[in-house]
């Protein structure tokens, strides 16, 4: 018999979180980020600890061990594999399933593991040794759902052939078979005291059963549709059950009687949770929302709205003051169950390097090119991927925001240029032309023109509205990989391997002038004015020529490698420039001197910026830091090391109430920083930042702590790690510079504890957390109320500018 009358709770198959589950102490979060991998989180600071892969289909479950020690995952590949949360290596692959593992249980003492499987079994296996111990045969269907009672002396198994059977570990016997429901039996869950067992069904019903007895206690019924699970509540009074039917029913286990009907919902509930202390129920329905329940009175008490696609899974943090939710938004969210409000978000990132990182001209998106072929837009404030954009068919180069910033160009190594509504993420058009590589491309000032530099040594000029090409520009004799409008928008500057940079006119098409004597130019940029321009080259040189004539103004020397980057003060005054040899150094334009020599990058400096008044600079180097100096005491006031890659791009943001740095990395890892500035003082806080890649802790040792938040660096030193020579995790090896992960894995750590200095460190540190956590909410509430300040304060100008023009007509 089928269950389609009633709708079944399907699963999209689609990429996206499809699991989230917090470890029993709460130290750290299991997300299944995509189909096939799992990253596991520490809740400290929600820095990656681990990414596991290995499976190759399907993620089916999650489940910690009851220690928080392992995990173990299922695949629709056939598979169980247990993973050690304090190294994140595989210890185990369990194998000879003939179907796919549909639910995993591990036993109240974390020895043994229960499994439910597509071949009508469940199978029983021995942690430690990774032995299969008890096989039982009985259902004659698949088995849906499989779990242990409290003291495991017996497991609950559910069926297709809409059956429970009940088996003891002890005897290796099936107890009973509880028969009575007539469609699928989608979830089954013991009461805490392991005398009852309830089960859902696709029948609309929920039953009690007696497992002394194997007899049906109760049938709660009111249901209208599909029933596809069920929990008891912690103390064992009530059940909670979740329905096709868009509601929540919560149930008297004495009596059987309803006692709530949770509505509210506009789509299927997937689940209802109970907080760990039983006074709150979280539902989360296909309608993209989480609803927050108060048990006994069954009010809603709080709607989280913020996933943009269908939630898969949510999980109480232990103390039950949080809440992860998992979605097919390929997000993972917390919330604070209280207040009711997002707290952080965790994105999954780029797959390949990201090449470039460009601001919206509006100062609300962050756009990433990369080399998986795709272009993503950020929201800066919450991290959030506001828009995937897909099309390109090879790596996509630079990325390029129009004046207005409500359209974006691409450039990619398909020979193709892309233009994009940055606000619905549509291609509006294709611009075919080029016959190789297309390197860069730039919006004129007026954005009604597109000029694109290719590896068919042309600079083409596109019309933004038609797609059509206007003009080709030739004369470069080899790749052209830079190109460059002028602030006026009459001319054009193309830089090619050809070891020239040409002056183009725009209306004419004609090359005005050729700039040679300069090696291969790394990187050229207008001076504030227009007049001028300056370029990095490989003769470890920066030069300035002038626009109109193309003669050269002035030569700085003084790197001692190639010049690799370049650029202008917002003034003027000034120049950077960063070069191989590690160094950043600041130019006077007028005197025409090296005002500083700021040495302490280890690596080339690729990435410049300054900030708008010109009073800092930011460099980002390969040695996979990034430093930002005082123009005025050349003193660096901070380095950030949360990166596990070379830094490929940057961009500087300034809002009304903080400057902003964002930075795309070699391995594909998008993040961005708040950088707190006071006289003599520079904080960087990390705001949010993408999921990519593995992050190996093993073998590791604890190198550098500056630039680190005041939490994370008090509680390094109260953990002993501050120091030289620093202090080892497990042995020493391999050298790991992001802080923020060491500080999770030293709370995580308990095979080898860091010795610790007080005994009441673990409390400093949970009043430490409690004290942050206060600040935060504190200084997100006076961020809120400057902003409501503001906006009445605009209402109010604009009243008298309004009433003045009026008086004046």
């Amino acid at each position: 018999m089928t269950s389609a009358l009633f709708g079944e709770l399907p699963l999209k198959q689609e990429s996206g979180v499809e699991l989230c589950v917090y470890s029993p102490h709460g130290n750290t979060v299991a997300v299944g980020l995509d189909k096939y991998k799992i990253t596991v989180y520490s809740t400290l600071d929600w820095e990656t600890l681990w990414t596991l892969e290995g499976h190759g289909n399907s993620l089916t479950r999650i489940v910690y061990s009851p220690d928080g020690s392992q995990i173990a995952t299922s695949s629709g590949d056939r598979t169980v594999r247990v993973w050690s949360i304090l190294t994140g290596e595989g210890l185990r692959v369990l194998n000879g399933f003939d179907g796919k593992v549909n639910e995993v249980a591990y036993s109240p003492q974390g020895d043994q593991l229960a499994f439910a499987c597509d071949d009508k079994r469940v199978k029983l296996w021995d942690v430690e040794s990774g032995e299969c111990t008890h096989i039982w045969i009985g259902h004659t269907e698949m088995v849906t759902g499989v779990a242990y009672s409290p003291k495991s002396s017996q497991v609950v198994s559910c069926s297709g052939d809409l059956t429970l059977r009940l088996w003891s570990t002890e005897s290796n016997e099936c107890l009973h078979v509880l028969r009575g429901h007539d469609h699928s039996i989608q979830s089954v869950d013991y009461s805490p005291q392991g005398d009852q067992v309830a089960s859902a069904s696709d029948d609309r019903t929920v039953r009690l059963w007696d497992t002394s007895t194997g007899g049906c206690r109760h049938i709660l019924t009111g249901h209208t549709g599909s029933v596809g699970s069920v929990m008891y509540s912690p103390n064992g009074n009530q059940v909670s059950s979740a329905s096709a039917d868009k509601s929540v029913r919560l149930w008297d286990v004495g009596t059987g009687v309803s006692l709530h009907v949770l509505q509210g919902h506009t789509g299927w509930v997937r689940q209802a949770l109970y907080s760990p202390l039983g006074d709150v129920v979280a539902s989360f329905s296909n309608d993209n929302t989480v609803r927050l329940w108060d048990t006994t009175t069954g009010v809603c008490t709080q709607t989280l709205t913020g996933h943009s696609n269908e939630i898969t899974s949510v999980a109480f943090s232990p103390r039950g003051d949080k809440i992860a939710s998992g979605s097919f938004d390929k997000t993972v969210r917390l919330w604070d169950v209280r207040a009711g409000t997002s707290i952080r978000q965790i994105s999954s990132g780029h797959t390949g390097s990201v090449l470039q990182v460009k601001l919206s001209p509006r100062g609300d998106l962050v756009a990433t090119c990369s080399k998986d072929n795709t272009v993503r837009l950020w929201n800066i404030q919450t991290g959030m991927c506001h828009q995937t954009l897909r099309g390109h068919t090879k790596d996509v180069e630079c990325v390029v925001f129009s004046p207005l910033g409500d359209q974006i160009a691409t450039a990619s190594w398909d020979h193709r240029i892309r233009l994009w509504n940055v606000d619905t993420g549509v291609c509006a058009h294709t611009l075919t032309g080029h016959s190789d590589w297309v390197r860069k491309v730039a919006y004129s000032p007026l954005g009604d023109q597109l000029a694109s530099a290719s590896d068919d040594d042309t600079v083409k000029l596109w019309d933004v509205t038609s797609g059509e090409c206007r003009r080709t520009l030739k004369g470069h004799t080899r790749d052209v990989f830079g190109v460059m409008y002028s602030p006026s928008g009459k001319q054009i500057v193309s830089r090619s391997w050809d070891e020239t940079v040409r002056i183009w006119d725009v209306e004419t098409g004609e090359c005005n002038c050729t700039l040679r004597g300069h090696g291969e130019f790394n990187r050229f940029v207008f001076s504030p004015q227009g007049d001028q321009m300056a370029a990095a080259s490989d003769d470890s040189t920066i030069r300035v020529w002038d626009i109109e004539t193309g003669e050269c103004h002035h030569i700085f020397i003084g790197h001692n490698a190639r010049a690799l980057s370049v650029v202008y003060s917002p003034k003027g005054d000034q120049i950077a420039s960063g070069g191989m040899d590690g160094s950043l150094r600041i130019w006077e334009t007028t005197s025409r001197t090296c005002l500083w020599n700021l040495p302490g990058h280890s690596g080339s400096v690729s990435r410049i910026v300054y900030s708008s008044q010109g009073g800092l600079v930011v460099s980002a180097s390969d040695d996979k830091s990034v430093r930002v100096w005082d123009v005025t005491s050349s003193q660096c006031r901070a380095v950030i090391q949360d990166f596990q890659s070379a830094i490929y791009d940057i961009a500087w943001i300034e809002s009304f109430d903080a400057n902003y740095l964002v930075a795309g990395c070699e391995d594909g890892v998008v993040g961005m920083w708040q950088v707190l500035v006071s006289e003599g003082h520079c904080d960087v806080l990390l705001k949010w930042i993408t999921t990519k890649g593995e992050l190996d802790m093993k073998d590791a040792t604890i190198q550098d702590v500056q630039g680190l938040s005041q939490l994370n660096r008090k509680l390094l030193k109260q953990r002993g790690a501050v120091g030289e020579p620093a202090h080892r995790l497990r042995e020493a090896g391999k050298k790991v510079t992001t802080m923020a992960t060491v500080v999770s894995k030293l709370k995580a750590s308990s095979d080898k504890p860091v010795e610790i200095p007080s005994s009441t460190s673990s409390a400093w540190a949970r009043e430490l957390e409690q004290k942050f956590e206060q600040f935060q909410q504190t200084r997100d509430s006076l961020e809120q109320n400057f902003q409501r300040a503001k906006d009445s304060l605009f209402q109010d100008v604009m009243a008298v500018v309004e009433k003045n023009i009026h008086g004046c007509e």
